[in-house]
């Protein structure tokens, strides 16, 4: 049994919430699983370039470029490249950076 963490009451609540989203089958963006939004978000979890956005969403670049535009004006979140491959800056999101 674990000793109970400072987050666990605001992870519970995270937890609770994203359930509630895949029963509406919505990501934690509220971007709709299996679209192309859904599945660029997904793939900036783990970092690839925007050719292989593009090609795992099946659209073009220029359409991962204007997601990439909102996820950063709408959502305010923080994306970093590197080495041309581009993932959220969770660091950054955080204040640790």
């Amino acid at each position: 049994m674990s000793s109970g963490l400072k987050l666990d009451r605001v992870d519970t609540a995270y937890a609770e919430k994203a359930n509630e989203l895949l029963k509406k089958n919505r990501n934690w963006l509220r971007h709709g699983k299996g679209t192309t939004a859904g599945k660029i978000d997904e793939m900036l979890l783990h970092g690839a370039t925007i050719d292989q956005m593009a090609k795992g969403a099946k659209t073009t670049k220029a359409t991962v470029s204007v997601h990439l535009s909102h996820l950063r004006k709408v959502h305010k979140l923080a994306i970093v490249k590197k080495d041309g491959v581009l993932r959220y800056d969770v660091k950054k999101m955080d204040g640790k950076k």
